[in-house]
């Protein structure tokens, strides 16, 4: 948890959705809510809201990082754009 939240503290703003486990049981105590706890300027968002989260935010840049279906969220995003 520390590693990440010191890479994810390099970025200005950091939105996180909420961890859900994939094929591995929940870690105790390991939450969106507590990692974003621990970065200045982030905040936890639900996958619903992350688009119009993204779009008020005026970004020059937006990663998209994680595991699991992040990636089935880009299309929507650049959809969301024009």
């Amino acid at each position: 948890m520390d590693g990440f939240k010191n890479q994810l503290s390099r970025a200005e703003k950091c939105y996180l959705l909420p961890i859900y486990p994939a094929r591995e049981l929940p870690i105790e105590g390991i939450t969106s809510q507590v990692l974003a706890s621990g970065i200045s300027g982030a905040e936890v968002v639900a996958k619903e809201q992350l688009n119009s989260t993204l779009l008020q935010c005026n970004a020059e840049v937006i990663l998209f990082v994680g595991a699991g279906d992040i990636g089935l969220l880009v299309e929507p995003f650049k959809a969301a754009l024009v």
